[in-house]
């Protein structure tokens, strides 16, 4: 997987929040712990890497679909044949979705966009026990509230949400001043992106790549976007 490839899935799985058992599915009669059996589902395996989502150990699994493929459909039954309780949320390009056991669960996100000819099935199986606090590669923004974290260990590719009340151009005056303090330098200065409303810095230190994206949020608060491709300081 390319490092772009990587940045994009790190932004895309900051969002999602684990549960709390392991999961797996698709069990059947010679088929390992921790694989997968879709040999009934006309589906073709794209990726297979562990990240650490908000603190917890996932191995991620990525399906390729037709687009005119019920995904969700065939995601229910073959969950629902295994004795889990499955709740599937649509959205306007797929699916979110929860299939829980007694003893275990796994999460579901459906991508599903008109503008493309496949579907990308995405399934996490978290592990029974937290593997603790996700620990930062850069400095955490004074004072914010910590959301989603990410870390794809393959790749070394880190995303978090943080939430503040401090404005745009304190966040990046911050981020600047630590940033280049250890070394790195501006990729791509701050930008006005969206006027006041959002605002991007790219650093980069040797092979890393640092993004730090500021946006306005409805309730007044500042969401800080962190991601950090190739490792720490």
């Amino acid at each position: 997987m390319t490092r772009w490839k990587s940045i994009l899935l790190a932004l895309l799985l900051g969002s999602l929040v684990p549960g709390v058992s392991p999961g797996r599915v698709f069990r059947s009669a010679g088929v390992r712990g921790g694989q997968l059996n879709t040999a009934g589902l006309p589906w073709e395996f794209a990726y297979h890497t562990t990240m650490s989502v908000n603190g917890r150990r996932n191995a991620v699994y990525v399906y390729s679909a037709r687009f005119h493929e019920p995904v969700e459909e065939q995601l229910k039954s073959q969950f629902e044949r295994q004795g889990a309780t499955v709740v599937l949320h649509r959205t306007p390009d797929g699916a979110t979705g929860l299939a829980k056991w007694p003893d275990r669960e796994a999460r579901i996100l459906v991508l599903s966009p008109d503008s493309q000819p496949n579907q990308m099935v995405f399934l996490f199986y978290p592990e029974a026990r937290s593997s603790g606090v996700t620990r930062f590669p850069i400095p955490e923004y004074p004072g914010a509230k910590r959301g989603g974290t990410t870390l794809d260990e393959e790749t070394k590719t880190f995303c978090a949400t943080l939430e503040t009340p401090d404005s745009i151009e304190q966040i990046h005056t911050f981020y600047a001043g630590v940033l280049t303090a250890n070394g790195w330098s501006p990729a791509l200065p701050r930008n006005r992106s969206g006027g006041a409303f959002s605002r991007m810095a790219i650093f980069h230190k040797h092979e890393k790549m640092c993004c730090i994206l500021a946006t306005n949020k409805p309730d007044g608060f500042r969401r800080v976007t962190v991601l950090v491709n190739g490792g720490g300081l």
